[in-house]
C-alpha cells in the first residue's frame, strides 16, 4: 500500500477513483457511506420540521385591545359567522358563537405557523391540514399539534362592540 494512501481505504479493499487532475481519491467504505448518508437524512428530515410555515410567531400569546364595531363586520351578524381582524400585528378570527357571545383566536397555526382560515365549518391550516374547532379553537385532526391561542372578549350590546384582548 502506498504511504501516501494510508487510511483512504486503498489496499483494503475499498479501492479508488481517479480524479480529473490525475489524483487518486478515496472510494468510502459500505459503513462509512451509510453512517453519512443517516446523517445527511436526519439534517433533511430536521430541516423540514423546523420550517415551512411561515416566518411569523407560531404561538402568539397576547394581543392589544382591539374593539371592532358589529356594523362594520356583516359576517358577525350570524351565529356561526367569522371575520378576520388584524390585532397588534396579529392575524386574529372572531367567531359569534351564539347572540350575545364572541370568540377571538390567532390565526397562526401552533404547529409551524401557516395562517388557519374558516372552511367548512372549522379552521384549516393550509401549511400541514391541521384543523381546530370553530368556536372554541381546538385542534380536531389533520397534523397533530396544540389548540389555536384564545384571546378574551367582551360584548358590549348597546354600542354593538366586541373588545378583544387587552
Amino acid at each position: 500500500m502506498d504511504a501516501s494512501c494510508a487510511g483512504c481505504g486503498a489496499g483494503s479493499g475499498a479501492g479508488s477513483k481517479d480524479a480529473p487532475d490525475g489524483r487518486d481519491l478515496p472510494v468510502l467504505e459500505r459503513r462509512e457511506f451509510l453512517s453519512r448518508a443517516a446523517l445527511a437524512a436526519l439534517g433533511v428530515a430536521l430541516a423540514a420540521c423546523a420550517g415551512g410555515g411561515s416566518d411569523g410567531p407560531t404561538s402568539p400569546t397576547t394581543v392589544g385591545a382591539l374593539t371592532l364595531t358589529l356594523a362594520s363586520y356583516p359576517a358577525l351578524a350570524t351565529v356561526g359567522g367569522v371575520a378576520y381582524v388584524n390585532a397588534g400585528g396579529t392575524p386574529v378570527a372572531v367567531v359569534r358563537t351564539d347572540a350575545s357571545t364572541f370568540a377571538a383566536f390567532s390565526r397562526i397555526c401552533p404547529h409551524q405557523g401557516g395562517e388557519v382560515s374558516a372552511l367548512n365549518g372549522v379552521f384549516n391550516c393550509p401549511v400541514h391540514g391541521a384543523r381546530f374547532n370553530l368556536t372554541t379553537g381546538a385542534w380536531v385532526g389533520g397534523q397533530r399539534t396544540s389548540s389555536l391561542t384564545r384571546y378574551t372578549t367582551s360584548y358590549d350590546a348597546t354600542a354593538g362592540t366586541v373588545t378583544i384582548g387587552g
